[in-house]
Formats: structure tokens, sequence, C-alpha cells
């Protein structure tokens, strides 16, 4: 998906846009209450008026509100958060200093040449690299590769380099580097990729309501 289908992809998901509205507004909701001091006394409608007389009950139901749409929220974003890390993780392990396939010698250069322990001309699939995320802080790189099954012939699949898996030549310092590489790339998808915001904002809107709330109330 390039970027442009990406954008019209979040523009036209209204299940998106509604979780991240609903989000956005509890969050503000909260955030003016705490900054402004405001109670809630009186809601209206076409047929009756309610008054509210416990005002910290109302704030917590605001709190419990918050977290209900924040999981609601990270279920829908999932898609396209995966995208974003596909996008900008095809060009991190594009970095010829990253990853850098030697066509001549068959062999991984680049500063994730030091965790690949396997010759290119037994894996050619290394040529084309895929980075991926197992789970927090656990990081391959994945290739295409193929076997000879004596039942049904050549099996095309993907092998995994764990990162995680440390030795002389890959360290834990090695890989402490590279997420810091990664979170460079990060950074730049922040600001060459308005979609990022886009599926971000509503995060930072929350935890600044819910840090300003519990603050004050504990401080």
């Amino acid at each position: 998906m390039n970027a442009e289908d990406f954008r019209k992809a979040i523009d036209a998901d209204d299940g998106l846009k509604n979780k991240r509205r609903n989000l956005f507004l509890l969050s503000l909701l909260l955030l003016a209450i705490v900054v402004s001091g405001a109670d809630i006394k009186e809601a209206s409608s076409l047929i009756f008026k309610i008054e509210f007389k416990n005002h910290e009950n109302l704030q917590w139901l605001l709190i419990v509100g918050i977290f209900y749409s924040i999981l609601r929220y990270y279920a829908y974003s999932e898609t396209y958060r995966n995208e974003l890390f596909i996008q900008w993780s095809k060009k991190l392990i594009a970095d010829p200093t990253v990853y850098y396939y030697d066509q001549q010698e068959e062999e991984v250069k680049g500063f994730l040449g030091k965790a690949v322990d396997v010759w290119g001309g037994d894996e050619p699939g290394l040529a084309e690299p895929v980075y991926r995320r197992l789970g927090l802080l656990k990081r391959v790189i994945s290739y295409p590769a193929t076997q000879e099954d004596p039942e049904h012939g050549i099996m095309h699949f993907n092998r995994h380099i764990n990162l995680n898996n440390y030795s002389s030549s890959w360290t834990r310092k090695d890989f402490l580097f590279l997420l810091w590489v990664e979170m460079r790339y990060r950074s730049r998808a922040w600001v060459a990729q308005r979609e990022t915001l886009d599926l971000v904002a509503p995060y930072l809107i929350a935890f600044v309501a819910l840090s300003a709330f519990f603050y004050k109330k504990f401080s």
C-alpha cells in the first residue's frame, strides 16, 4: 500500500474516525474540567434536565470512558499502525549502512551484517530482507527461502534471523543501537507522514488529560 492509498484508507474508515472522535472528546472534556476547575452541574435535552450533585464520581466515570475508548481505538487502529511500521521499516532495511547485500560476495554487510551468520550462496533470499516486529522489543529479519520436500516438491516459506539472539559478533549493545536507529526512522515518519500524527494524537491528548487529572488528584 503506497502512502496515498494508505491516507485514503484512513480517511474513509468511519469506524476508526468515530473511535478517534470519542477519545478526543472525552479527553478534552476531562482536561477542561481539570484545568479550569469547572463542575458539570446540569445536562439538558429537549425533554428533561439532570443536575449532577456528586461531581467527583462524574470525573471518575470520564476516566473509565477514556480508558475504554483507548482500548477500542487501539483495536480499530491496529491495521494502520502495522502499515505505518511496514512503511518506515522498509526505509530502514534499505539503508545500506544498516543492511546491504553484496551480490558479488553473496554476503550481508552493513550494521546488521553482524547478526547474519548464514551465507548468501546458501540463502539467496537474504537479498530480499524484511524487518519485522514480533512483540515488544523483539525484532527479526525475515527473508524468503525454499526447501525440497520428497512428497510436495519445492516448498516456499520465510526464514527468520532472531535479532534478540546474541553472540560474540552481535551483542545486546548492538541490539540497543539498532533500536536507537529504529527510533530515528520512527521520528522521521512523524514529520514526513501526517498519518502518523493522525493515529497517535488521540493517545497524546488522552495521556495529557489523565496525567493532569491524577496529578491534581494526588498532589
